[in-house]
């Protein structure tokens, strides 16, 4: 079972957050994402979100390599 995860790039406070959701089948609407988002305290007119199903996060810490198709 693949997970997928809401990423929200958070800009009244300065910091990216990851919320892993309940995996495959799971396909919320936009309006019941906003909704969870506002619950757990962000924005919604100060942020940016995503769903994706990669969770990996990319710190400055991270080596860089080529991005190739």
């Amino acid at each position: 079972m693949k997970n997928k995860y809401i990423t929200v790039l958070d800009f009244e406070v300065g910091k990216v957050f990851q919320y892993e959701t309940m995996g495959e089948g799971w396909n919320p609407d936009s309006e019941s994402i906003e909704d969870f988002l506002s619950s757990v305290g962000h924005n919604l007119s100060n942020c940016e979100w995503m769903v994706h199903e990669d969770g990996q996060v990319i710190t400055k810490d991270a080596k860089w390599t080529r991005f190739t198709n």
